[in-house]
């Protein structure tokens, strides 16, 4: 059996893990809204294909009340940093 090496496990262990995302992060922001959109529907069908009754009615409405939990509370701080 290959002895590993401590300092490349201690290399290993130290590195950046969120690099991987911040990187697809900033890609995905630059991406035209007709992108984003396809890539949404694209999502949605998978999970549709996954899980045919996804999403049921009780998701729905707790998805539906955080929507309008993020409206109010972007109503709220609207005002922040008005000049």
């Amino acid at each position: 059996m290959t002895r590993l090496d401590p300092d490349d496990l201690r290399r290993y262990a130290r590195r950046d893990w969120g690099a991987p995302e911040r990187m697809a992060r900033r890609v995905r922001s630059r991406q035209p809204i007709d992108v984003k959109v396809r890539l949404a529907i694209e999502l949605y069908e998978a999970a549709r294909a996954t899980r045919p009754g996804w999403p049921d009615t009780a998701t729905r409405q707790a998805d539906f009340e955080a929507h309008c939990r993020l409206r109010e509370l972007l109503g709220r701080a609207a005002h922040v940093g008005a000049r």
